[in-house]
């Protein structure tokens, strides 16, 4: 067997022993991308938020962790090396993690593409405002997703966004506007 095979069937161990049923995001030896165990839709979403509450959360926010090739799709090409650049001190702290309380079981969740956000329409309405400057550096056709984990009935809760699915995979580019400044 070789060693690229091996390091394959240790990330979807991985991946299975994270709740998930499959690595997400997972890199292989050299770069190369494994195929999302989570659908690129809003139920894939939803699986994978909830299993991020549920499982391991700390393994499980590392691999949405984004390549250079997911800035440059997610991001205009003015923007994308600036973006992985700040978004670097996010992803080098190890409390950078998804998470909510145990009593928070319920979550909400909400997508708009990334042009019903630079139209700042309904869809857009669920999303920070600080979207409304972000969205003339996303590139076009994606579906971002924001999401609570709130308690049952209850409207508040520990908010996030940034979730896209892209190059295969799941990825999360938290308050993007942010990091354009």
């Amino acid at each position: 067997m070789t060693g690229r095979w091996m390091l394959g069937v240790g990330l979807l161990a991985l991946g299975l022993a994270c709740g998930g049923g499959g690595a997400i995001g997972a890199r292989t030896e050299g770069g190369a991308e494994a195929t999302s165990a989570y659908p690129g839709t809003e139920e894939g979403a939803r699986q994978l938020l909830l299993d991020v509450r549920t499982g391991d959360a700390v393994a499980l926010t590392r691999a949405l962790k984004p390549t250079s090739a997911d800035y440059a799709a997610y991001f205009d090409a003015a923007s994308a090396e600036k973006a992985e650049a700040a978004y670097e001190a996010l992803w080098s702290d190890p409390k950078a993690v998804i998470s909510a309380d145990p009593e928070n079981t319920e979550l909400k969740l909400s997508s708009a593409t990334t042009e019903e956000l630079l139209a700042q329409g309904e869809a857009a309405s669920a999303f920070p405002g600080g979207y409304r400057e972000a969205a003339a550096h996303l590139q076009p056709g994606l579906t971002v997703y924001r999401w609570k984990y709130t308690k049952p009935g209850e409207d508040l809760g520990m908010a996030y966004d940034g979730l896209v699915y892209l190059n295969g995979h799941w990825a999360w580019f938290p308050k993007p506007w942010k990091v354009l400044r």
